[in-house]
C-alpha cells in the first residue's frame, strides 16, 4: 500500500519536476541549419536592403520592434517600415553579425540571439549634421522562430543598442582577470 500511496505521489509530482526545468532543449542539427537559414535571410536584408524577401522567411502576423521603441505588426507593415528606414539611413552601413545561439522553446518555437556589428549611420534621414551620429557599436538581436508547415518563419523579432559603458558593470558578466 505504502509503494502504491509513493508511486501515486511521484507520478502526481513529475509534471512539476519537468515545468521547473530551466534547461533547454536540445536543438538536432537539421533544426540549428534550418533556423541559421532564417537569421542568414534577415542578415542578408540587413545587408542588401531587399525586404520584399521578407515574404519567404516571416510569418503574415510578424512583429518587430526597433531600437527607438517603434513597434511594426504584421508582415506588410514589417517590411515596409525596414525598407523605409534602411533606404533613408542605412545605405551603405556595414552590419557585421556574430554567432546566434540557438534555445528550443518548444519543438516549434525556437529564440535566437545574436550581436551584430553596426557602423556609423545618421537619424533621421542619413545626412550627417554633426550632431546626429548613431552606431559604430553592438546591437542585440533577439528574433523568435515558429516552425510552421514544416518550415521555420520569423514571428517576432527586437533589435537593442547595447549601450557599451554600461554592459561593462554588467553584474553577469565575468569579471576580467
Amino acid at each position: 500500500m505504502k509503494t502504491l500511496f509513493l508511486n501515486l505521489a511521484l507520478l502526481l509530482l513529475s509534471p512539476l519536476a519537468i515545468a521547473q526545468n530551466p534547461a533547454a532543449l536540445p536543438v538536432p542539427a537539421a533544426e540549428a541549419a534550418a533556423i541559421q537559414a532564417v537569421v542568414t535571410k534577415v542578415v542578408t536584408n540587413y545587408r542588401d536592403h531587399k525586404f520584399q524577401d521578407m515574404a519567404g522567411y516571416a510569418t503574415e502576423d510578424v512583429s518587430w520592434v526597433n531600437i527607438v521603441g517603434m513597434w511594426w505588426r504584421g508582415r506588410p507593415q514589417v517590411q515596409e517600415a525596414h525598407q523605409a528606414i534602411f533606404d533613408r539611413i542605412f545605405t551603405g552601413v556595414k552590419f557585421t553579425p556574430g554567432p546566434p545561439t540557438i534555445r528550443l522553446v518548444t519543438p516549434d518555437v525556437a529564440v535566437v540571439n545574436l550581436y551584430c556589428g553596426v557602423g556609423a549611420f545618421y537619424p533621421p534621414d542619413g545626412v550627417n549634421r554633426g550632431t546626429n551620429k548613431m552606431g559604430d557599436n553592438q546591437d542585440l538581436l533577439t528574433l523568435v522562430l515558429v516552425k510552421q508547415r514544416g518550415s521555420w518563419l520569423l514571428t517576432a523579432g527586437q533589435n537593442t543598442q547595447v549601450d557599451a559603458r554600461a554592459a561593462a558593470n554588467d553584474p553577469e558578466k565575468p569579471a576580467k582577470k
